[in-house]
């Protein structure tokens, strides 16, 4: 799929058209770029702080962003079910045109247990990267003008994945998350050349079976009234295949040629993330710093320019009182922010992707479980160069259902 860089720099009849995927929990025309949008593994805590989550531990909210979390939980709690819905809001913007489309689907599946008190696992379902989009736009193809070029992307990889978590010493776990990748995506390019009367259409499809594993720590230190928690977590990147096949049509759209045509790979980056976390008896302030090594990035059907990307989050949890009389005096609040570098240099730009969150958890079933709410705003991309802008926002509702033994909570 040639010159992918100059479809965002073109700007000429921007953008993403026709419909949006449901299934896709982040379309944008960056996913047009490898195997699309990589999600991040979360659940409903993570989301509405920001993302953080490498050194958080909570007694009892799931965080898949750290595996070694999962022992955290503790008694009286024996499982946890949580699923999520969410619906998209999307702004897209150049220097001369604006588009707004909308989506929505589910962000998750997630469920906690305990093998014994030494070892907690999760099982869940999640995205692992989304592509969505749809461009259009004119360009000169040698002697011939007004070439009309139409890219089109849909699909998504999924994560099914059992993590576990190991108290080793006191106040030391250790944890590894098993997935399996799987699902497809396609990728269309098509060249209409009214001067000849026949469309040339490049289809690229990866098809992905793939087993992955990522590691986490967490070590505890208590203090007087406090406890500080340093987190670890790394990923050794992951590898893709592909294969790519041309076509060439006539004005009827009948085929002229057909090539199976080079078999493709996608190289993404390993990545490594350190985080602390300050908790007290009522809330949690912490903040991830994470480094993704995209430099050693490699996609073999596109000539792109990375650089390595830095993230850093921020989040605070108040986590409400569990003796309150009173039903707000049990609501648990959420905040965060995030900030990275995009890991790609388009036309020779850089631009940093940021957003913010914020939610409220509120207590159902005598306190036994919640629903959670949550509010995102990201924003990805920039209008210099002919660059496409992109603001999103993102309302997202989690149900979470908790077996508990020997609590009863009441409020008026």
């Amino acid at each position: 799929m040639p010159r992918l860089t100059q479809v965002l720099i073109a700007g000429a009849l921007l953008l993403v058209q026709g419909s949006l995927y449901a299934q896709n929990i982040f379309s944008s025309p960056y996913s047009v770029y490898g195997v699309g949008m990589i999600n991040n593994r979360t659940s409903s805590l993570n989301r509405s702080m920001g993302g953080v989550g490498i050194a958080v531990q909570d007694d009892y909210n799931l965080n898949p962003v750290n595996p070694a979390s999962y022992g955290a939980i503790s008694s009286p709690i024996t499982h946890i079910y949580e699923i999520g819905l969410y619906v998209e809001s999307n702004r897209y913007l150049t220097t001369s045109k604006a588009e707004s489309k909308s989506t929505g689907g589910i962000t998750n599946i997630n469920y906690w247990f305990k093998f014994s008190k030494w070892w907690s696992a999760s099982a869940g379902l999640a995205p692992y990267s989304s592509v969505g989009y749809k461009i259009n736009t004119q360009r000169e193809l040698g002697a011939a003008s007004n070439v009309n070029y139409t890219y089109d992307g849909s699909g998504n990889l999924n994560q099914l994945y059992l993590g576990n978590s190991f108290n080793v010493v006191k106040n030391l776990s250790l944890g590894v998350n098993l997935s399996y990748i799987f699902g497809s995506i396609t990728k269309n390019e098509s060249i209409d050349i009214p001067s000849q009367s026949s469309v040339l259409t490049f289809e690229n499809q990866v098809v992905a079976r793939k087993v992955h594993a990522d590691f986490g720590l967490q070590y505890r230190i208590n203090l007087k009234n406090r406890a500080l928690v340093v987190g670890l977590v790394a990923d050794n990147g992951i590898k893709f295949n592909g294969s790519q096949k041309s076509t060439l049509y006539d004005e009827n759209a009948d085929t002229l040629t057909s090539d199976n045509g080079d078999k493709l790979k996608y190289k993404l980056p390993a990545s490594y993330g350190v985080g602390l976390a300050l908790h007290s008896k009522r809330s949690i302030i912490a903040a991830d710093l994470k480094f993704e090594k995209w430099s050693s990035a490699s996609f073999s059907d596109q000539e792109l320019t990375f650089e390595d990307s830095w993230k850093f989050a921020l989040g605070y949890l108040y986590k409400g009182n569990p003796n309150a009389e009173s039903y707000l005096g049990l609501a648990s609040l959420r905040a965060g922010f995030y900030t990275q570098n995009y890991p790609i240099k388009l036309d020779g730009t850089s631009f940093l992707t940021w957003g913010l969150s914020a939610g409220v958890s509120l207590p159902v079933f005598d306190g036994k479980s919640s629903i959670n709410l949550t509010y995102s705003y990201d924003r990805l991309g920039t209008t210099s160069n002919n660059l496409i802008l992109q603001n999103s926002q993102k309302i997202m509702v989690d149900v979470v259902i908790r077996d508990l033994w020997g609590i009863r909570r009441k409020f008026d």
